[in-house]
């Protein structure tokens, strides 16, 4: 991929449930001139534009979707004047010239709802997957160690082992419930204000 001008690349770490700071950041950096080129982990490429020609949105596209209602929704999104930008794992950066106006009404409770609804189902799907791996290696490691008659291999399976459980521990202790609970708490606190509204 080519680009002309000036260009900027960030390297800077957001967790899921951090989805609005980010976007609300990469929109600061579009003020200031910078349009967002290209995405990666934790990486983010800019290239020096008019500031404030463009603004974004961040979107969840579940990979679970086929291709034919992915090139859709992505067919929709070109039809509006909205552009793709980036792409990692489930998730779009979404493009738009800014005189085109926002992306959402400002007070649409029900958008955000959909949105954090689809951000906490992504956590939960990324949770599963994690916890799938840690335990197809806990299990590897106990058919390991009982098949095994040498005594160094029985310990090393059973440190791998024990490593997995306490590593998916603390995964889930320090990263995943603080992400799920403040997501699930957002959910919760969209649905009142729809109650207040309704």
């Amino acid at each position: 991929m080519k680009f002309q001008g000036e260009m900027k690349k960030v390297w800077r770490f957001y967790n899921i449930a951090e989805y609005e700071q980010e976007e609300q950041w990469i929109n600061e950096m579009a003020k200031e001139g910078w349009q967002l080129t290209a995405i990666g982990w934790c990486r983010y490429i800019f290239r020096r534009g008019t500031p404030g020609e463009y603004i974004y949105k961040l979107d969840v596209v579940e990979r679970t979707a086929s291709d034919e209602v992915k090139e859709s929704y992505f067919n929709f999104l070109t039809e509006c004047g909205i552009r793709v930008v980036g792409e990692f794992k489930d998730w779009i950066y979404l493009q738009k010239k800014a005189a085109d106006g926002p992306f959402d009404m400002k007070d649409d409770t029900y958008a955000k709802l959909r949105t954090v609804n689809k951000v906490y189902s992504f956590a939960v799907r990324t949770l599963c997957k994690l916890l799938k791996i840690f335990a197809g290696v806990v299990i590897i490691c106990s058919l390991g160690q009982m098949l095994s008659s040498n005594y160094a291999i029985q310990e090393l399976f059973g440190g791998i082992m024990g490593g997995c459980a306490i590593s998916a521990i603390i995964t889930l202790a320090i990263l995943w419930v603080p992400i799920l609970r403040k997501l699930r708490r957002k959910v919760n606190q969209l649905i009142d204000e729809i109650g207040v509204i309704v």
